[in-house]
């Protein structure tokens, strides 16, 4: 429905005199709920746009974050919390922040923006939970979920196997950590082979969240067993949406 709630209207009119104040109450709520402090671009813009913003040729878009100009742009009648938090955790990953990274984000957008849309999820699963609800329920566009195929791969993942924290280690910017240190870490702490940077000759051209799948259910088999792999391959296509996005039964 394209219909949106209360809270959409009143969300809305407290940014539009009041962005600052509003940014800096989400940027807050994504620090408690990831357990991390964020590093936002010192020069960061949030534009509001006064019309709604298409990708030809007729893609309808609620946002999106410019890492060379550092600017949120949010799309007239489309954008709301979800919105806002999505791109402002845009602004303060490793992907937008490292030029290697942000290579690897042009190259593996589906990976990059699953992520950022599970996290998304956690931060109203912990902050804001009526928005959460909403985001789950798709029942207003503004407020549902976005790149679901994606998410839910993160989603099962954090169920059976991989921790939110490390999820987080390894997306939020931090200038005094080496991601590519922090990134080999986590392939040896879960006996998984590279899927985003180095990929076998062979499998360059499949996206980065397809593999994962593949070597995510290799290495569940090796460790766990092929009943470990059926929980995994269950929740990632079959469960409900608010099963597999139950935050609260995740691995922390």
């Amino acid at each position: 429905m394209w219909a949106p709630p209360r809270c959409f209207e009143e969300f809305r009119t407290r940014a539009a005199t009041d962005i600052d104040g509003v940014c800096r109450e989400v940027a807050e709520s994504i620090e408690q709920a990831l357990g991390t402090e964020i590093s936002l671009p010192e020069d960061l813009r949030i534009v509001l746009s006064p019309e709604p913003i298409y990708i030809p040729p007729r893609a309808l878009v609620r946002g999106g974050y410019d890492p060379v100009s550092r600017t949120i742009i949010l799309s007239n009648g489309l954008w709301c919390r979800k919105t806002l938090v999505h791109e402002m955790l845009h602004a303060v990953s490793y992907f937008t922040r490292v030029p290697q990274l942000l290579e690897v984000f042009r190259r593996e957008t589906d990976f990059v923006e699953g992520l950022t849309e599970f996290l998304t999820g956690y931060v109203l699963y912990s902050a804001y939970r009526e928005c959460y609800q909403r985001w789950l329920s798709r029942e207003y566009i503004v407020c549902s979920i976005s790149y679901e195929r994606f998410v839910r791969l993160f989603g099962a993942l954090a169920h059976v196997y991989v921790s939110i924290r490390d999820l987080v280690r390894l997306y939020i910017y931090d200038p005094g950590r080496d991601w590519f240190r922090e990134y080999e870490e986590f392939l040896r702490r879960y006996g998984l082979e590279d899927f985003l940077l180095n990929k076998p000759r062979e499998m360059r051209r499949v996206p980065s969240s397809m593999l994962l799948e593949d070597i995510a259910s290799k290495a569940l088999r090796q460790r766990f067993g092929e009943e470990r792999v059926s929980e995994f391959i269950e929740l990632l296509y079959e469960a409900p949406l608010d099963v597999v996005l139950d935050y609260s039964t995740m691995l922390r």
